[in-house]
């Protein structure tokens, strides 16, 4: 069984791995022509403020959650929006 403090030492590798990733992601898609996206991808980047979950996107939009997860996933795949769990939530932020 790991002790506490390995714990805590593991968890800051992991963040750390995590922001360099973020800013590999950041890099590829500064080096890459913008992907165009539709209208309804469009109005789904205006929930993507780190603050609205799959379920509130799909709401606001008024699509089922598995048709506003595959949008999301098709911004991902853009390179337009990153995935980020805050207070135990998924919420998307554009990038």
């Amino acid at each position: 069984m790991m002790k506490s403090d390995q714990i805590k030492k593991l968890m800051k590798s992991l963040k750390g791995i995590e922001k360099k990733l973020d800013i590999l992601v950041r890099l590829q898609k500064a080096s890459m022509p913008k992907p165009k996206i539709t209208p309804l991808e469009k109005e789904v980047l205006k929930f993507c403020d780190k603050k609205h979950t799959v379920d509130d996107i799909a709401k606001e939009i008024g699509k089922t959650k598995s048709h506003t997860l595959n949008l999301l996933s098709e911004l991902r795949r853009k390179f337009r929006i990153i995935s980020v769990r805050l207070k135990g939530k998924v919420v998307y932020e554009r990038i």
